[in-house]
């Protein structure tokens, strides 16, 4: 009798055993569905995207109200068909496109204004990866997603495109904006295939000048449009690796055919003043092909002062045709 007791005793218990352990199984697979149910993710995030300084960037909806910090990146936004609600504090060149003029100033990527841009309520600020990374937590601190993005060749400006028309839901657009970038590009090298144009481009700053390296913006659009870069070679300094500190006598060794400068800062016109008579002047300088025969080019600053964005067409062809009047003698 004692034994049935305990054999019935001992079945009670281990039902009640598998039933627990079936439960809690129940419960990991309901949990692990859970975690794995994309349509759960989708519903926290309806957009999460990889900006241009490898961060993610999730958003519950669509952003509406966007910050451009850069004309790069606002004039993009236009042409995707986008809209901006704040933008670059705007100098005497004016906005581009004019649709953005009533757009609230904000300040630029070296001097942001937080309380303006807080004023505006944006759901992302688009900013500078090169400048604004240390922004970020301020940024996100008023209450906003913040993308970077930035362009040191024509391949990154095409990236900086897709990200754009990804973040507005544009993907079409942005599609068809690259497609029309790379048809430039090969148009550009069909026509120029065969130039061999020895080239120096200048930043210029009050105080300081540097070579542009070709792994810049502006160096990519030089070698793109037919100009070999005499500073090709040159090494890049600490703080500035897309530029390099001018070597005179490296210079002089290559001769460069033409000099191209970009003036960045201070009084224009007194920067380039100011070259040109050091060139002039300086024996080593006057040595060359391009200062001897006058060939020393200003850019235009729009197009070449910072990140031309849909403009990079324009930056092609001008610099190809300066490029052609020297191999057209």
């Amino acid at each position: 009798m004692m034994k049935k007791g305990y054999l019935g005793l001992l079945t009670a218990f281990i039902l009640i055993f598998l039933t627990a352990c079936g439960s809690n199984s129940n419960e990991a697979d309901s949990s692990s569905n859970k975690k794995a149910d994309p349509q759960a993710t989708s519903e926290k995030a309806a957009l999460t995207l990889t900006d241009m300084a490898g961060r993610e960037v999730s958003f519950k909806e669509q952003p509406k109200r966007i910050v451009a910090l850069t004309n790069s990146d606002m004039n993009i936004i236009y042409a995707l068909g986008g809209t901006v609600v704040g933008r670059q504090t705007q100098d005497a060149s004016g906005v581009d496109p004019k649709e953005a003029e009533s757009a609230t100033e904000v300040g630029n990527t070296h001097d942001l204004n937080l309380e303006k841009i807080a004023s505006v309520t944006p759901d992302v600020v688009v900013a500078s990866s090169e400048q604004n990374q240390k922004d970020v937590p301020a940024l996100e601190g008023i209450g906003t997603q913040v993308v970077l993005t930035g362009a040191n060749s024509i391949d990154d400006i095409k990236k900086q495109v897709a990200t754009l028309g990804e973040l507005l839901g544009k993907q079409t657009a942005a599609t068809e904006l690259t497609d029309s970038i790379t048809a430039k590009e090969q148009q550009i090298a069909s026509q120029q295939k065969d130039k061999k144009v020895r080239s120096l481009l200048i930043l210029g700053a009050p105080g300081s000048n540097y070579a542009a390296l070709p792994t810049s913006l502006s160096g990519d659009i030089l070698e793109k449009a037919g100009g070999v870069n005499i500073a090709a070679d040159f090494k890049g300094v600490e703080n500035f690796p897309q530029y390099a500190a001018l070597n005179i006598e490296k210079i002089v060794q290559a001769d460069p055919e033409i000099i191209f400068l970009m003036i960045h800062g201070g009084d224009e016109k007194e920067t380039e003043a100011a070259l040109r008579k050091e060139m002039k002047q300086n024996d080593a300088w006057n040595s060359t092909t391009a200062v001897k025969n006058d060939r020393i080019v200003v850019l235009p600053a729009e197009l070449f002062g910072t990140n031309p964005g849909v403009r990079i067409d324009e930056a092609l062809t001008y610099m190809a045709d300066q490029i052609n009047q020297v191999d057209n003698g």
